[in-house]
């Protein structure tokens, strides 16, 4: 059977052995270091502004704050300038530079050319340009940026959840500014992203500043005039991004206000404008926040130890928090909202900004489970559906028998798709038989290790039992009765078989004496995956046996044993618990709410996801590519795992990762 899944399952937060972080934030990068060595005497700090003021509430006022709060730290003098006229660019930054200051902070994309000619002109001098992107590495200019379209699709993912209209709003700078368009597109993408998974269909109305740079942030009235007409045209929700211009949309957004937590809302940028704007919080929610502060103290005390890097250094972003108005913000939203910060940051969630795949083709195709499984297939599935949002076209073909793999794949082939993902231990033969038949294609093969390079084949695989010893130490810490048990698919597929042995090794590695009951599905590939009533008949009889943790890793066979064990909870948060595979079953079978306290996941939709952009860059490579594992988070039963064992699994992950602590398996 072959259709076209369309609805994308949500992605998880995760305890990761990459260790993923949990707050909205986007790791800095690392570039080329300057040599300069730590000066002793007192720095002298001078920041130049745009024709935006130093008060505006927003992206020069966040700067200007971040300087201070380095000038404090490092007991630094600072200064700033602001400049009235785009013609004194030069003029500004030279008076610090000629009166012995040692980092010159600019902010903003317009002066990033008189940023550069005054770095060669003071070699001595160490400039940080905010917003200005470094094409070519100059030794004493970093480039402060921002993925400015990460930050505007949580907003966007926010707004999408909010709006009772289905019409929302952006009141924007100039487009002449790469960043503002970065915030507005990522704006419109979380928004459309938002709508799907909560089934609104969204308008969205985005309006820029017609004037330019002189003008286009400190024009309040036009910003309130602005977002006047979108309310008129029934927005409900308004993103202010455009400095005191959009300022002047937030506070117009507020008057319009009736009942307190109530639509309209508007939303801010930049920085957490609650702090900067009070007179918007009837209706600020939140802020689409670059820590323009909080990276530029990093900077300058990098610069204070001689180790600044030159090139560009990428900062972090998110969203503010709620405030007064998070009692106006849907449980559902808030979890969706923490989904798609997670998937940014692995990659399993594109914002599609700047990346066009109009001509890329990519079918999928499964091993006998179905692309719906809750688990494996679908999350790689996921993946593939990540990168259609920007563009692909995308198809799969459903295994209904063994037998038909190579057809399968051929199919596609035949139809001249670029990539073919292929799902599972049991496609590997067919996989590499293909790609020699069909060398212009690219192949994926999903938990396909690469004992030999294959041209044209990428196999990504994973540490399966790092999660499974993350999984058996969670268990092991869980556990009353003395007794935990895993229900497993066929012992035939290596990485069933590795996360059943790290699970049985973590556990041990917790509580030697512990008794681990480990039960794999007596039937071949073709029925193992799909058997939930042997799964559930399995958790069963180890709940029989006293288990009171089971761990479920076999598709919809698990999600049998999952779905079992949530029956037999009588008190909420209490045991037996289950723990899932693959994803974050949370989020794929609520009926194993009640004891599903977390799950082994393999980052499927994100190695996916990776790999596909890595052959549209041209980078990918033939062999093996390891993606990320980890644990899911505890949802509604974190309650029931304390605050130490929370801990120590958070330090496992990392240990795991830097290779500190190893599972066992194998040896």
């Amino acid at each position: 059977m072959r259709r076209f899944f369309s609805s994308v399952i949500a992605i998880t937060l995760v305890i990761a052995i990459a260790v993923i972080g949990l707050t909205p934030t986007f790791a800095a990068d690392d570039s080329t270091l300057n040599s300069r060595t730590a000066r002793q005497a007192p720095l002298k700090i001078g920041l130049v502004t745009d024709v935006g003021q130093v008060d505006d509430g927003s992206f020069n006022e966040s700067a200007w704050n971040g300087v201070q709060m380095a000038g404090e730290e490092l007991g630094a003098d600072v200064d700033y300038i602001e400049t009235q006229d785009a013609a004194d660019y030069a003029t500004n930054i030279a008076e610090f530079a000629d009166n012995g200051y040692n980092v010159i902070v600019t902010v903003g994309f317009a002066l990033g050319q008189a940023t550069v000619e005054a770095a060669a002109n003071y070699p001595d001098v160490h400039f940080i340009g905010v917003d200005q992107f470094q094409s070519e590495t100059i030794p004493n200019v970093t480039g402060l940026i921002f993925p400015e379209d990460k930050s505007g699709f949580l907003a966007g993912v926010l707004a999408a959840g909010l709006t009772q209209t289905g019409t929302i709003a952006a009141v924007l700078g100039t487009d002449q500014v790469p960043p503002v368009v970065a915030f507005n597109e990522g704006y419109r993408s979380g928004a459309a992203w938002g709508g799907e998974q909560l089934g609104k269909e969204i308008n969205i109305i985005s309006t820029y500043h017609p004037g330019g740079l002189d003008v286009a942030f400190v024009d309040p009235a036009w910003g309130a005039a602005t977002a006047r007409q979108a309310l008129d045209q029934n927005a409900d929700v308004i993103f202010g991004a455009g400095g005191k211009t959009g300022n002047g949309a937030l506070i117009e957004v507020a008057s319009a206000v009736t009942t307190a937590g109530t639509n309209p809302f508007c939303i801010g940028v930049d920085t957490d404008q609650w702090l900067t704007v009070p007179e918007a919080h009837p209706c600020l929610v939140s802020s689409a926040t670059k820590l323009i502060d909080v990276s530029l103290v990093t900077l300058i005390k990098a610069y204070a130890e001689g180790a600044i890097p030159a090139g560009n250094w990428l900062g972090e972003v998110g969203l503010a928090d709620f405030h007064d108005l998070a009692a106006s913000v849907p449980a559902e939203v808030q979890a969706l909202i923490k989904q798609a910060e997670n998937g940014l940051r692995t990659g399993a969630v594109l914002t599609c900004y700047g990346l066009d795949l109009s001509e890329l083709s990519i079918g999928l195709v499964t091993d006998v489970g179905q692309v719906d499984d809750g688990s494996f297939n679908e999350s790689s599935w996921n993946g593939v559906l990540a990168v259609s949002r920007c563009g692909a076209t995308v198809d799969f073909i459903e295994t209904q028998d063994a037998a038909d793999y190579a057809t399968n794949i051929a199919e596609f082939a035949e139809q001249g798709v670029d990539i073919i993902v292929t799902v599972g231990f049991a496609l590997t033969q067919a996989t590499a038989e293909a790609a020699a038949s069909y060398p212009d294609i690219r192949f994926i093969g999903v938990d396909q290790f690469q004992g030999a390079v294959t041209p044209g084949v990428t196999g990504l695989i994973f540490p399966e039992d790092q999660a499974g010893y993350l999984a058996g130490v969670l268990a092991a810490r869980l556990n009353q009765t003395g007794t935990i048990a895993a229900v497993l698919g066929t012992d035939q597929v290596p990485p069933v078989v590795a996360f059943a042995e790290g699970y049985r090794l973590g556990a041990l590695a917790t509580n030697p004496d512990i008794n681990v009951l480990l039960t794999y599905h007596p039937g071949g590939l073709d029925v193992a995956f799909t058997d939930p009533a042997w799964g559930a008949a399995t958790a069963r009889q180890a709940l029989d046996q006293g288990a009171d943790v089971v761990f479920a890793a076999g598709g919809k066979t698990g999600n049998g044993g999952l779905i079992e064990v949530a029956g037999a909870v009588s008190t909420p948060g209490g045991a037996p618990f289950c723990i899932g595979v693959d994803t974050d079953q949370w989020y794929t079978v609520p009926e194993a709410h009640s004891c599903l306290i977390s799950s082994a996941m393999k980052l499927l939709d994100a190695g996916v996801a990776t790999l596909i952009l890595q052959f549209a860059n041209g980078t990918i490579a033939d062999g093996n590519f390891v993606g990320q594992v980890g644990l899911a988070p505890f949802h509604d039963l974190a309650g029931s795992v304390a605050p130490e064992v929370q801990a120590e699994l958070e330090q496992l992950a990392i240990d795991l990762a830097a290779g500190e602590v190893t599972t066992g398996y194998g040896s």
